[in-house]
C-alpha cells in the first residue's frame, strides 16, 4: 500500500528526497516494516520470558505503546499538515496499519498471562540387588 503513492510523491522521492527511495518498492518497504515489527516482537518476547513480576512485565510493552502513540500522532500530523498530504490515501493507510500492528504487539504482551511451569516429579532410583 505504501508503494502506491501519488505521481507527485514518486517525482518528489526521485528528484528531491533520495533517502526515501525504499518506499517506491513494495517488497523493500514490506521487508523493512516486517523487520521492525519482528524486532519489537522478539524484544517483547525476551522481556516477557525473563521477567516474573507483573509490573516489570508490563513496563516494556507500556514504553513501546507510548512510543507507538507518539509515532501515530506524529504520522497523522505529518500526513495532514505537511506536503505529505499530497500522497495517496493508500500510502497513508499503509503507515496507519503499521502503527496498529505496533499497538497489537504491545497489547498482546500486556494481556498475555504468565504460563505456570509445573514441577515434573523425579523418578526415584531403584536399586536392584
Amino acid at each position: 500500500m505504501i508503494s502506491k503513492m501519488s505521481l507527485i510523491g514518486k517525482i518528489g522521492i526521485t528528484i528531491i528526497y533520495n533517502e526515501y527511495t525504499i518506499l517506491k518498492s513494495w517488497w523493500k518497504t514490506a521487508f523493512l516494516l516486517f523487520t521492525i515489527q519482528a524486532v519489537i516482537f522478539i524484544a517483547l518476547s525476551i522481556w516477557d520470558a525473563n521477567t516474573v513480576k507483573r509490573f516489570k512485565r508490563l513496563l516494556l510493552p507500556l514504553i513501546f505503546l507510548f512510543i507507538g502513540i507518539i509515532g501515530f500522532i506524529y504520522t497523522y500530523y505529518d500526513f495532514t499538515e505537511t506536503s505529505h498530504r499530497l500522497l495517496k490515501k493508500t500510502f497513508h493507510i499503509g503507515f496507519y496499519i503499521f502503527w496498529l500492528t505496533w499497538f497489537g504487539n504491545c497489547i498482546f504482551f500486556m494481556t498475555k498471562k504468565m504460563q505456570k511451569i509445573e514441577d515434573i516429579p523425579k523418578e526415584e532410583e531403584i536399586e536392584i540387588n
